[in-house]
């Protein structure tokens, strides 16, 4: 119940937004609500894409093991977007920046803070099949732009994606989170597989 909530009301800011574009997708233990569309829609006469999400993770309980904790992750970002004029394909990129704060929580120890992340994302597809693409993004961000209780911050994910109709597709893939608190350790805190679906506005 908890996740369909949380769906739920990603699609309601959604449509308050006007956001161009609404993702999600379902993991064992976790749920990623997406929103992104043109800077326009912010500021005026701006070119980009700006993007707003966040992580949910149920953790388990009583467990030592950093894969098990439980995670709450926000971002927002803006990228620069355009065709990277591959031979071949279809293939557009952003690089940008984002700013995230997380919670991360384990067996009584708790640790939360930010950082400022640079990375990109990319989306790659072949002329004749331009229904599915192979997607994915990555975040970095070292000790030097992190702040509070996070020592380093680190995203990546690569989706396999089927577009169903013009305005919604469906993928599944991987995604990495790693959060090193600032005590040390193992910081990484998901890695799993995901399904989810993109719907276009």
């Amino acid at each position: 119940m908890r996740k369909l909530s949380l769906a739920l009301g990603l699609l309601a800011f959604a449509g308050l937004a006007r956001a161009e574009s609404v993702d999600f997708n379902l993991g064992p233990d976790s749920f990623r609500g997406f929103l992104s569309g043109p800077l326009s829609r912010l500021v005026g006469n701006l070119s980009g894409q700006y993007d707003t999400g966040f992580i949910y993770k149920e953790g388990q309980d009583n467990s030592a093991d950093p894969k098990d904790a439980a995670l709450k992750l926000a971002h927002f970002g803006v990228l620069a977007t355009g065709d990277v004029g591959a031979r071949g394909a279809e293939a557009a990129a952003g690089l940008g920046a984002r700013l995230i704060y997380a919670d991360r929580k384990l067996a009584g120890d708790s640790a939360s803070g930010g950082a400022l992340a640079f990375g990109g994302q990319f989306d790659v597809r072949w002329p004749g099949y331009e229904r599915v693409g192979v997607t994915g993004y990555g975040w970095d961000a070292p000790e030097l732009t992190s702040f509070s209780g996070l020592k380093s911050y680190h995203e990546v994910a690569l989706d396999l994606e089927f577009e169903v109709v013009r305005a919604a597709a469906v993928y599944a893939g991987y995604r990495l989170v790693n959060l090193k608190p600032e005590a040390g350790g193992d910081g990484e805190v998901d890695s799993s597989g995901h399904i989810g679906i993109r719907l276009n506005f």
